[in-house]
């Protein structure tokens, strides 16, 4: 079982890295926190409820961005469902493996983005739309091994504490 406390500290931490006030050309190929971390606990966690998490973290970045209500929970939902049904295939990677082979998802995210965007008539570049998917890519590796060396450390310390 997963700590609670942990699980809503990453998704909170996801959200504070999404509106950090960064540069204007750092900020054009910002990563998308919220769906590594979704995609993480996904994966990685069957037991974690990821889906009813992305709906909340999404409504969150909706209401953060002033985005159509929907919009980023709708893309995130889409993205832990898709992982969780092939984290079968997935989990057979190496972590930097598994973020080329989650690319895809990234993409269909992206695309959900600006898809919806176009219907609401929201203004967007669409050749910098795909940047956030390189630098996604490149952010899984990292924040995967944190996240697996956190719940590592919290399951030692909770197998010493059960020693007589």
């Amino acid at each position: 079982m997963i700590g609670a406390l942990g699980f809503l500290a990453s998704l909170v931490l996801a959200l504070m890295l999404q509106v950090v006030d960064l540069p204007e050309w750092a900020a054009l190929a910002r990563p998308a926190w919220p769906l590594v971390i979704i995609g993480y606990w996904a994966l990685y966690v069957p037991e974690a409820p990821a889906i009813v998490a992305a709906w909340l973290l999404g409504l969150c970045c909706d209401v953060l961005f002033s985005a159509p209500l929907g919009q980023h929970a709708l893309g995130l939902v889409v993205a832990a469902v898709l992982i969780r049904r092939l984290a079968g295939i997935y989990i057979l990677f190496p972590t930097w493996q598994a973020g080329l082979a989650l690319i895809p998802v990234w993409g269909l995210y992206a695309f959900l983005m600006f898809w919806i965007d176009g219907l609401t008539r929201h203004a967007a570049d669409a050749t910098l739309r795909w940047l956030p998917i390189v630098s996604t890519s490149i952010a899984w590796p990292i924040c995967a091994a944190l996240l697996d060396t956190v719940r590592a450390r919290r399951a030692r310390r909770r197998s010493r504490m059960r020693l007589p």
